[in-house]
């Protein structure tokens, strides 16, 4: 046999997916995502949860710093960028909610603990 006496055999059917496999290819995915979406917002809302509760230590270190240094705590406000422990470098920036978002700023009582921005679910740890 040679080369121009093969026949190449052709099936009926052609080449590719049945719909019915397109189906069970989105059901699975459907599933996928149904099942990570649920976990996604607990890990984000954890890890809000995590950054609120650093900001407030850091900024109770930073006011105990203030404090050392001074002998007073820093007066009672916001820590935005007017705020004594930025101003004097305790801090490199405001920290913001991770919560509530931009222009959140914590704020401070007298003794140096801090107080979260209003509408942060988090509170104080």
């Amino acid at each position: 046999m040679g080369q121009g006496s093969q026949e190449m055999k052709h099936s009926s059917r052609e080449d590719g997916f049945t719909l019915v496999e397109l189906m069970v290819v989105v059901l699975i995915v459907g599933i996928l995502v149904a099942l990570a979406v649920p976990i996604f917002w607990a890990a984000k809302a954890t890890a809000q949860k995590r950054t609120c509760f650093a900001n407030e230590r850091t900024i109770e270190g930073a006011a105990q710093t203030y404090r050392a240094g001074t002998g007073n705590f820093p007066p009672a406000t916001a820590i935005d960028s007017g705020n004594p422990l930025i101003t004097g470098f305790y801090i490199k920036s405001p920290p913001t909610c991770p919560s509530v978002g931009v222009g959140s700023y914590y704020s401070m009582d007298g003794n140096g603990t801090a107080i979260p921005p209003t509408g942060c679910p988090h509170g104080h740890f």
